[in-house]
């Protein structure tokens, strides 16, 4: 494991900790999702190689975030 894959690695386990605590409250559910999103993009990023593909995949892969996220936080 590099350097950088660790540093991700600690900082999805923050997150995911975050995620926990912040489902214990019954009006965080936008935070939640917002939080889901931001591990999203750090997997994509880092582990599935997004940095080195082609630039229309990495806006093509945040728009389709975007959307989805946007849907779940006018529905939630």
């Amino acid at each position: 494991m590099t350097r950088a894959n660790t540093f991700i690695w600690a900082a999805l386990m923050l997150l995911t900790g975050l995620s926990f605590a912040l489902g214990e409250r019954v009006t965080a559910s936008r935070f939640i999702l917002l939080v889901a999103g931001v591990k999203f993009a750090l997997v994509a990023w880092q582990f599935m190689d997004l940095r080195h593909a082609a630039i229309r995949w990495s806006a093509g892969l945040a728009g389709l975030l975007a959307l989805i996220l946007g849907l779940a936080v006018f529905l939630a």
